[in-house]
């Protein structure tokens, strides 16, 4: 086997290594070329004085290619260079790190056939004499010859004479830039994926910017954020499920198919050296038995390889591509009988093709191709290779026109002039659309053959360039304009060609972009020409790569898995599977990428041809029929990507009938065959819960805020299939749902009981009430009440969610997914009088967040598998027993208890009824110091006296050591003073409505206060009345000699001021809401409960830490931020341009702004 099949990925170690290096590279070369650009006054309007006339041609040449690029020249002749910034950084690093990718291949070519190292550059840079042209002799260092001779060995990648590389970056800029190359360790430059990568981290900062950015996806952002570099074992499997299993089809015999006794047998006997098709699946005809090809054997395709045209229409750096290139050269070295050398030459120039919106990702792929085919064994090392069929289809066209039609004029040619104009109507919008444009669709295309076109430019091009030596300085910057527009329309042409050409089989892992996050432009086009597509970029490409198949065709694609069962989908699925031969689908799921730029991608492998497998295109489902089977393999369990890829080639291949597939709900593609019978949908609805379009303003939990008329129960996903679950949330009514995006007011299922299914992941059920829900949920009501037993039988059952998840594997499926399924109602019948036959439990739960807990700290009520109802369960010891004491001792009360309309089982009733059992325990403030403080006990002994009261008989020491245990403390005064605040955090969602105020030390003041009573007098109290006790007490100590008590006293004292702050609310220590106009902001300590925990609790986490970082004056820090919340505010939301101020768009959700007093006071007078 060659060793070019030999070469590895990077491990995790040097993958890190690589991406730390090139992330810091971009830094640093970003600088150096802004700096560069600055001391030759790119960006000016006029050059600097101290340009001699060298600088200045080279500074009028940057500027034209910085036009090219899309800088815009203002009317004052001021010009931009982000681009041109950003062009000459990656171009000075990346030729460098190709140089060291060469030299490490011993490929570093000085002439055909000698070989440098970097020592050796160094060397001759030393020896003028030695080097052979001005570019050489120009060179400084051995990293600036090593660039010039990449430079000549790549000209398809590095234009030689592109002005970025006459820019000069500073000495130690290009020292740090080396030092980086040289760092990476040698492995790096063997492994088969570093290129990929290093473009994707190349890329993160931008993709990261853009993301935060929010903006619409066009041309400045697309690249960026839709790269993302494609598994080997994605590739590989794709490759031998398509390419791999046509040549089993040319190679294996009928004995062969007849006689193997597995699927590695059959491998093993199509394989040659270099191609082991380690992923290629086989399977047995369901009625002959005989093995084929689970993808089949793509019989439409040509039988000789020379006439196999393959493109990558999305090809990145080229892994698809390079993939390629290292089966077909095998295979026509065995078909053709070449050595090495020929058929590389026969591969590049009749076999491979690539496009990419990025020019960037081009050279990338181009120095892959190159470099593979240079390293290939017993092929001779470096030599000239064919031109490589590789273009950038999203050039930038911003030159007028009129350069077109002058670089044309002047060469008398009218057919240039013709498809120039033609060519620009086409490309105006190539950055943003790339390999979407089709030169098919244009008649003007046939004016001109695109290889004349190529040619006449090049002659163009060549006169003008001679004609540059002899111009007077006024025509200079004309012609260089000129010459700038003209090798971008060579690059266009050759582009065109590409994109007009016509594909035997097309490769590739298509941009994910969904239809809101695109710009105008490119969503405009989508919806013109994909229609049925449109809804993510990734299908609208997939529709692309089959436009590109000749009539059997082949499309092998990487793209997300959703567009296989969401309904928005539905006339894409259709349109696809009534035209076109489904072959082969690989589901992965999450998690099929190492990579975290894929977090959160669920996508699928899929190969299929355009028309049936004879090249018609029609109508070709007839359901049986051999051929019309779509084989799948599931590997969406697995949770690595190790593991996905182990499974692809050992998972049973499944085959479902392509016509069946229309059958199912809304045309979903599933491998399992669904079961007949009636769906759910005919007994029950299922609409979508509230989409408030601003959770933090609308939504709150129950725990945050006064309870009044203006909330509403929200139901919100819950964590684990219960009777009831998931209350945890409310809902701001207060405008009956005015402002919202979706308030749902119209929402049938309001009112009605069901069943209330959570839309991530495991699919959790719980019983539903007819409350408001959210949209990570959704409730499904049936018609007849009398159902809904059978209902929740089914939906809690596992069988449900299996079905559920054969039609949508979308980490949230949505909820017209839910009633699409068999619903067999007598058989659930019968399970549900099994299950419940005295009915459906009412309302019961011991999770103190729960809306509908019974607020007893030790109640207990569970579900009694014997007598099939609610029942008093064992006292519970759980570590949620010593929260809910705690909060009793300070006087809060859960809604089940203020509510005695409220809907609970009996046994949840008298457990809420027990709790006025504990009323004289309860504190008369919400202020509970930890050290006895104003005569009071300890809080310790407190928090136990209520404990036994709720225990009664049953307390005893050990069962107070098993509170202790489930809490991890040795004792109630450790636990309330180091572990209480963090645990209470964490069970309330990070919440708090118990907090814990203390100095900083041990052994200083540290107070528990009920959040809801503490208003400005509640504040003034502990100031003044508590901490003002501990104070004088420390100070009696000091006076006495008190060992601690002046360092306890300076604690307490800077407490107080720190309180003070905050009562009199002065910046930092204020309180914003970014809904409430200026004249409503809270003045001081004057909290409005309503507006919720996390823009309350600022001042106290603002305050001076006195321990932990960021937690303030608080025991703990909780996790809450105050950064911009996600969307935008309309134009009159009271703080719509504060946004300008923090360098975003008007209408950013800014949180964390401060106020002053007088601006506050200022407005209300």
């Amino acid at each position: 086997m060659s060793q070019a099949t030999h070469r590895q990925p990077l491990d995790k170690a040097l993958r890190r290594a690589l991406e730390a290096t090139v992330i810091k590279a971009r830094d640093i070369a970003e600088l150096a070329a802004t700096q560069a650009l600055t001391r030759l006054s790119v960006g000016e309007a006029k050059p600097a004085d101290y340009l001699n006339e060298e600088q200045r041609e080279l500074r009028n040449r940057l500027r034209a290619h910085g036009r090219q690029l899309g800088d815009i020249k203002q009317d004052n002749k001021q010009q931009g260079i982000t681009r041109l910034v950003t062009e000459a950084a990656y171009q000075h690093w990346h030729r460098m790190l190709f140089a060291r990718f060469l030299e490490q291949n011993h490929l570093l070519m000085y002439d055909e056939h000698t070989s440098l190292s970097l020592a050796e550059c160094n060397e001759l840079v030393q020896d003028p004499d030695t080097l052979r042209d001005e570019q050489e002799r120009r060179c400084q260092s051995g990293w600036e010859l090593a660039g010039v001779l990449a430079s000549k060995m790549l000209p398809q990648i590095f234009r030689i004479d592109s002005p970025v590389f006459a820019l000069e970056f500073a000495p130690e800029h290009q020292r740090e830039l080396e030092k980086l190359v040289i760092g990476l360790a040698a492995e790096t430059f063997q492994a088969q994926d570093s290129l990929g990568w290093v473009y994707q981290f190349w890329q993160s900062k931008r993709k990261e910017e853009v993301n935060k950015s929010e903006v619409k996806i066009g041309a400045d952002e697309l690249s960026p954020v839709t790269q993302l570099f494609t598994e080997p074992y994605m590739v590989s499997f794709l490759l031998d499920n398509s390419l791999g299993a046509w040549w089993a089809g040319q190679r294996l015999t009928e004995a062969d198919w007849q006689t193997a006794q597995s699927e590695q047998e059959l491998r093993d006997k199509a394989a040659i050296q270099g191609v082991p098709l380690s992923y290629l699946r086989f399977v047995k005809d369901e009625n002959s038995q005989q093995w084929q090809p689970a993808s089949g054997t793509f019989d439409a395709w040509p039988k000789r390889l020379s006439e196999l045209k393959a493109l990558d229409p999305c090809c990145g750096s080229g892994h698809f591509l390079v993939a390629a290139f290292l089966m077909l050269v095998p295979m026509r070295m065995e078909t053709e009988q070449l050595n090495a050398r020929q058929a590389i030459v026969k591969v590049l120039s009749e076999n491979l093709h690539g496009l990419e919106l990025d020019q960037r990702c081009v050279e990338l792929a181009a120095f892959a191709v190159a470099l593979e085919a240079w390293r290939y064994p017993d092929a001779g090392g470096y030599r000239t290779l064919p031109e490589l069929h590789l273009a950038c289809s999203g050039l930038s066209i911003v030159a007028a026109r009129e350069e077109w039609k002058e670089l044309s004029r002047k060469a008398g040619k009218q057919n240039l002039t013709i498809a120039l104009d033609w060519m620009y109507q086409t490309f105006q919008d190539a950055p943003v659309l790339g390999s979407l444009i089709n030169p098919r669709r244009s008649k003007a295309a046939q004016i001109a053959q695109w290889s004349e076109l190529q040619q006449l430019l090049g002659e163009a091009l060549t006169q003008d360039q001679a004609n540059q030596q002899n111009q007077a300085d006024g025509e200079v910057s004309a012609l260089t304009n000129r010459l700038e527009a003209g090798i971008v329309a060579q690059g266009l042409a050759k582009a065109a060609e590409l994109l007009s050409g016509q594909y035997t089989w097309v490769i590739t892992n298509v941009p994910y972009l969904a239809r809101g996050k695109q710009h105008d432009t490119l969503k405009d086009y989508c919806e013109t020409y994909y229609p049925e597509a449109k809804n993510d970029l990734a299908t609208v490409f997939l529709d692309r790569c089959l436009e590109f198949c000749e009539q059997g065709g082949t499309a092998s694609i990487v793209l997300p898995q959703n567009w296989l069962f969401l309904t928005s989908y539905r006339k894409f699925r259709e349109k696809l599977l009534q035209n076109d031969s489904w072959h082969l689908i690989a589901r992965m799921g999450e998690g099929a990428f190492e990579s975290s730029a894929a977090a959160g991608a669920f996508v699928a492998l899929i190969t299929l041809s355009r028309g049936n497998a004879a090249g018609q295109s029609a109508d070709l489902l007839h359901s049986g029929e051999q051929g019309n089977w779509i084989r799948g393999v599931d590997v969406s369990e697995p949770r690595t990507a190790a593991e996905k890829a182990a499974g692809l080639l050992t998972d049973d291949v499944k085959s479902v009938g392509q016509g069946r597939q229309l059958e199912n709900p809304d045309a979903r593609v599933t491998f399992e065959n669904q079961a007949a019978g009636n769906l759910l949908s005919e007994y029950a609805v299922c609409p979508r819960g509230i989409v408030s379009g601003d959770g933090d303003k609308w939504a709150r939990f129950f725990w945050e805020v006064e309870k009044s008329d203006r909330w509403r129960l929200l139901i919100g996903t819950t964590e684990a299939t219960a009777h009831y679950s998931g209350q945890q949330r409310l809902i701001d009514w207060v405008s009956g749902g005015e402002g919202m995006l979706r308030p749902g007011r119209d929402n049938v299922a309001l009112g009605r009981n069901g069943v209330n299914v959570g839309l991530m992941r495991s699919l959790d059920v719980t019983l539903y009430r007819g409350d408001f829900y959210d949209q990570t949920t959704a409730s499904i009501t049936p018609q007849n009440p009398a159902h809904i037993p059978a209902l929740y039988a089914y939906a809690s059952c596992q069988t449900y969610s299996l079905n559920i998840r054969s039609l949508d594997q979308k980490l949230n499926v949505t909820p017209a997914t839910l009633t699409k399924v068999p619903f067999d109602l007598n058989h659930w019948v019968k399970v549900a009088e099994e299950q419940y036959p005295n009915g459906l439990p009412q309302p019961y739960t011991n999770d103190p967040s729960q809306w509908i807990f019974h607020g007893h700290p030790c109640g207990s009520v569970i579900w009694d598998e014997d007598s099939k109802w609610t029942a008093h369960g064992e006292l519970r010891v759980d570590d949620s027993v010593l929260q809910v004491a705690v909060a009793r001792l300070l006087g809060y009360r859960w809604p089940a208890e203020l509510d005695p309309e409220m809907e609970l089982a009996a046994e949840q009733r008298e457990w809420v009824e027990h709790c006025q059992a504990l009323t004289g325990f309860v504190d008369d403030d919400g202020i509970v110091c930890l050290p006895p403080v104003r005569g009071e006990k300890a809080a310790d002994q407190r928090l136990e006296a209520l404990l036994q009261a709720a225990y009664g008989d049953a307390w005893t020491t050990p069962l107070k050591n098993r509170l202790l245990d489930a809490v991890g403390s040795k004792s109630l005064s450790l636990w309330l003073r180091d572990k209480f605040f963090e645990q209470h955090c964490k069970l309330f969602q990070h919440r708090p409505f118990i907090w814990h105020i203390w100095d900083g030390l041990k052994d200083g003041f540290s107070v528990l206060v009920n959040y809801h009573k503490l208003d400005k007098a509640g504040l003034e109290r502990l100031i003044y009345t508590y901490l003002g006790d501990w104070i004088r007490t420390q100070q009696a100590g000091l006076a006495n000699g008190e060992d601690g008590a002046q360092e306890r006293l300076a604690a307490a004292e800077a407490l107080k001021k720190q309180l003070e702050a905050i009562l009199e609310g002065e910046k930092p220590y204020d309180i914003f809401v970014r809904w409430k106009p200026l004249a409503e902001q809270p003045i001081g300590w004057t909290p409005d409960l309503n507006d919720g925990v996390r823009l309350n609790i600022r001042p106290f986490l603002k305050a001076r830490d006195v321990a932990k970082k960021d937690a303030g004056i608080l025991r703990w820090k909780p996790n809450i931020h105050w950064k911009k919340d996600r969307g935008k505010d309309v134009a009159s939301a009271p703080w719509y341009r504060l946004g300008l101020e923090y360098g975003e768009g008007e209408g950013a959700r800014i949180n964390d702004h401060h106020l002053t007093l007088a601006e506050k006071r200022a407005a209300r007078s």
